[in-house]
């Protein structure tokens, strides 16, 4: 979950991308990017700019909600539950 937390603080400050991310947390290419598709599957980030491959990622107001509770001391607890409207 720290890494998590230390990609959140990369994304807040604006438009980045994964490359932009990796070079200010000097964590691995890999992992980032391993981040960035459970950050954006979870909607705690969006893409705001795509062409190809390249992608710009921006927080979301969820984003910023999580990112905020972590800096608080805050634990993220993720619960899995049945979708009530589809059965």
């Amino acid at each position: 979950m720290y890494e998590i937390g230390i990609v959140l603080e990369a994304i807040k400050s604006g438009a980045v991308n994964p490359g932009d991310v990796v070079v200010r947390t000097n964590l691995p290419r890999y992992e980032v990017l391993a981040i960035f598709h459970i950050l954006e599957e979870l909607g705690l980030i969006e893409a705001i700019y795509s062409k190809g491959s390249h992608k710009a990622f921006r927080l979301t107001k969820k984003g910023e909600e999580i990112l905020d509770g972590l800096k608080k001391g805050y634990e993220i607890v993720i619960t899995v539950k049945p979708n009530l409207a589809q059965t």
